[in-house]
């Protein structure tokens, strides 16, 4: 029984060949899942990898996201009496959009744009102003922002480049602002001209991952006002206050949405300058194209009405920028046109020095009514001096002295002086140092015996009699800006005090509003008696309205003109350079007015400067022709 159960369960038992198969199948069953599932993950991985690749990008992009500064407008310049002289102009710009002007390649992208650029110029009658190099620096450097192709285009130009790249995606016309002067030569180096601010300077600099610079003032009132007061946190000037954008870029740096957010700027204030239109524009009228400067102050306020310098250029032509030919032009020119004569000239004074002499020897008990005779010449140790008259003028008290302007007068007056007393009324007159006007300018020269040391070596530099007779005529160690001029004038007129200088009068918002006015300052007065100053003045006016005087071509009937002729000789003997000059001061209907005129060659302040002085008050104040 036992062996007979043991057989049958044997018999049941799989056979070793079942078990083969089926172990075969399990391996097969494995290999076939193994597969189908080996297969899915490359199709997975190839979807992802090579089919998804361009959308997984884009998400990737959406997630970078730049902020560009957007500089703001700056603001206008006009005159006192509301005349435009420095604004903003639109014009048209054509620019590339690099992001939607993109190809598969690199180098497609860049044949592209160059290309497109070369058609659009064939279009328009201009030159390509694009080349490889400045497209691939634009691309690596800033490639969410637009590349400028054209700008100032005009309206037929705009048209024929839209014509021709309407159907390019990229390409695209704007409008933009420029900054303008409409008045071409008017007070061109008083106003100045702009550029681009260095972005690498910047104080925001960090703050924005593409940088737009402002246009700041380069020179004269558009640098002096771009900020106004001490800081920058008072006054806003001319300059505008920064925005933003926000961008969303690729991780290329190409720009996909330009708009998902934006902070506008704001825009500068508007600066009115204390010149007044008509008097600038008749200074330059009678100065003309000779080398010299005219400079007239509101000698009770210290406001510059006018200063003109010539030669001058063209302002207009300094925008949208400065073209390279014409500033080199400029740049090489004698006359040196960018040269603001009326603040930044220095001269030898000669005899307009005369009154500030005259004061410091009344100051040093000299007596008015003192006669003094000239012989047409003074001798200091071996030296001869020659006065304006060859036969000399005779007996001379110190008003017929200032009239006649007698170089031996002031020589024999000061003789007993010591040159300290002569250089502290010179300097109490604002000689040798800055006036304190908000634009640039140089500070002259004020007689010392430290600066003849510094100029000269060895016995030279030793202060003599000599160089005391010289200061005493304005000649010798002692220099002069016109606007420095105007100011002794302008000092007589107000009874000793002269104001400082300015340029601004006003500022206002783009709305009209008067957000500061600038009142007057006091910059210095002469030391010395109300009576001594007066005796002075009261010599000015015999000048000017003696029949003898030597600036009776400034007198002008209706006004009552005070005035200093003045001439210095500078130069190698052979070839002599007379500088001439004539100051003023007249009052009328309750203002008073001080004027320097100065030409770098001239005859004489009598034939010269005298007559123009004349006829600018004569045409300014009493509308004569």
């Amino acid at each position: 029984m036992a062996n007979s159960r043991k057989k049958s369960n044997d018999s049941s038992a799989p056979s070793p060949a079942t078990e083969k198969l089926q172990l075969h199948t399990r391996l097969l069953f494995l290999a076939v899942v193994s597969g189908i599932l080996f297969a899915a993950i490359i199709i997975r991985l190839y979807q992802e990898q090579i089919l998804s690749s361009e959308e997984r990008q884009e998400r990737i992009i959406t997630q970078s996201v730049k902020r560009i500064r957007l500089p703001g407008r700056r603001g206008n310049i006009h005159t006192s009496d509301g005349v435009l002289i420095a604004g903003n102009t639109g014009t048209r710009q054509l620019l590339f959009f690099p992001e939607e002007m993109r190809k598969r390649k690199y180098e497609e992208t860049l044949d592209h744009m160059l290309d497109t650029a070369s058609f659009i110029a064939r279009s328009i009658g201009r030159p390509n102003p694009l080349t490889r190099r400045k497209i691939a620096r634009h691309l690596y450097t800033q490639p969410a922002m637009p590349l400028t192709v054209f700008e100032d285009l005009t309206p037929l130009e705009a048209a024929r480049a839209m014509e021709c790249a309407n159907t390019i995606d990229g390409v695209e016309l704007v409008g933009a602002d420029v900054r303008s002067y409409p008045r071409g030569e008017f007070a061109a180096q008083l106003i100045g001209y702009t550029g681009s601010a260095p972005a690498a300077a910047s104080h925001d600099r960090k703050e924005f991952n593409l940088y737009v610079p402002d246009v700041i003032g380069k020179q004269g009132a558009e640098r002096a006002f771009d900020f106004l007061g001490e800081n920058e946190s008072t006054i806003r000037g001319l300059l505008g206050e920064p925005g933003h954008a926000l961008i969303r870029v690729n991780n290329r740096g190409h720009a996909i949405n330009r708009h998902i957010g934006r902070d506008e700027p704001r825009h500068g204030n508007h600066i009115f300058l204390t010149l007044d239109y008509r008097a600038q524009k008749l200074a330059q009228e009678l100065l003309g194209s000779r080398r010299g400067a005219f400079v007239v102050l509101e000698a009770s306020t210290g406001a510059v009405i006018a200063a003109a310098s010539s030669p001058g250029y063209d302002l207009s032509r300094f925008s949208p920028y400065i073209p390279e030919e014409y500033y080199r032009q400029l740049l090489a020119d004698p006359g040196k046109p960018l040269l603001n004569r009326a603040m930044q000239g220095v001269y030898t004074p000669g005899s307009i020095m005369k009154v500030l002499v005259a004061l410091a020897m009344l100051n040093n008990g000299h007596d008015a009514a003192e006669l003094i005779n000239c012989p047409g010449y003074a001798v200091i140790g071996r030296e001869k001096i020659r006065c304006a008259s060859r036969y000399g003028h005779g007996d001379l008290d110190l008003s017929d002295a200032i009239k006649h302007s007698c170089n031996t007068y002031m020589i024999r007056g000061t003789a007993a002086m010591k040159m300290e007393e002569i250089a502290k009324v010179m300097q109490a007159a604002g000689i040798g140092r800055p006036t304190g006007i908000e634009i640039e300018e140089r500070r002259g020269l004020l007689p010392s015996r430290e600066a003849k040391a510094r100029r000269y070596r060895g016995w030279e530099k030793r202060w003599t009699a000599f160089d005391t007779a010289l200061i005493s005529i304005g000649q010798g160690m002692v220099m002069v800006t016109p606007l420095q001029a105007a100011n002794i004038a302008a000092a007589f007129a107000n009874g000793g005090v002269w104001y400082k200088p300015h340029l601004l009068d006003r500022v206002t918002d783009q709305l009209g509003r008067q957000l500061m006015k600038t009142t007057p300052v006091e910059g210095g007065k002469l030391p010395g008696s109300p009576q001594n100053i007066e005796l002075i003045r009261r010599a000015m006016f015999k000048v000017v309205n003696s029949p003898d005087g030597s600036g009776r071509r400034a007198r002008r009937a209706g006004l009552e003109i005070c005035g200093k002729t003045g001439s210095a000789e500078s130069g190698p003997r052979e070839n002599r350079i007379v500088t001439t000059w004539f100051i003023a001061c007249v009052k009328y209907k309750n203002k008073t007015y001080a004027s320097a005129l100065v030409y770098e060659e001239g005859r004489s302040g009598s034939s010269d400067c005298a007559p123009l002085t004349g006829a600018f008050f004569e045409r300014y104040l009493l509308n004569r022709k």
